[in-house]
């Protein structure tokens, strides 16, 4: 099924609504669907007026990826050159590609690592950034090499985050803990420690579960 007409309409809530469908019709064994969502989000990539078609097709690979990243682990690569594209929209769920199919293929989805890095120098919203945390976190559970690449960034995000990047940080030094040694592990308990006693409730609970998983350890 190709889905070129159905995206060129994907705009606002819509986008979201269609991505899913179309996701689901996939997950359900219409893989003609992936296939064509792997071509479009890389499709017209210059063009700005294109961005919803990207979108949408990236909405429905990371939901795809979400439930079965199989279907996409060993088509990383394909999906690369929408890495640059103008839109936070498609980076931030291809961010989330690459981190669900972390385990399946690790190479590929480490190799994008200095990409995600520069994305936290552009203040492009929570979204992105915090796709980009997400992602560091699932990247870095892959091994202790790159946990320990993986801390670095996150400890250096923390120190110019906004109130709501730091969940996402937190998330993502949680992902890691099992793959850190000693002295890594003070730094994540040193910031956990500090969110304690956060405003959000969501941040006090995040630090609380890092705390106990590296005293259970």
């Amino acid at each position: 099924m190709d889905i070129l007409e159905l995206l060129k309409s994907n705009k606002g809530t819509v986008s979201s609504a269609l991505g899913k469908d179309l996701a689901d019709k996939v997950l359900k064994g219409d893989l003609s669907i992936l296939e064509s969502a792997m071509k479009y989000v890389v499709f017209d990539l210059k063009n700005t007026d294109s961005k919803g078609i990207r979108a949408g097709a990236a909405k429905i690979i990371e939901k795809v990826a979400e439930k079965k990243p199989e279907l996409i682990a060993n088509n990383l690569s394909k999906l690369k050159p929408a890495l640059s594209v103008n839109e936070p929209q498609t980076r931030w769920m291809l961010m989330q590609v690459f981190g669900y199919c972390a385990k399946l293929n690790p190479k590929e989805s480490a190799s994008i690592i200095n990409i995600a890095k520069q994305y936290l120098t552009e203040n492009a919203g929570v979204c992105l950034s915090g796709a980009v945390h997400l992602y560091l976190g699932r990247i870095g559970a892959t091994s202790d090499k790159v946990a320990n690449t993986v801390i670095l960034i996150l400890d250096d995000s923390l120190k110019t985050a906004t109130e709501n990047e730091i969940d996402w940080i937190l998330e993502g030094f949680y992902s890691i803990i099992d793959k850190l040694d000693s002295d890594s592990i003070k730094i994540v308990k040193k910031n956990a420690e500090i969110y304690l006693d956060s405003r959000k409730k969501s941040t006090q609970d995040r630090a609380k579960k890092i705390l106990k998983k590296i005293n259970a350890a």
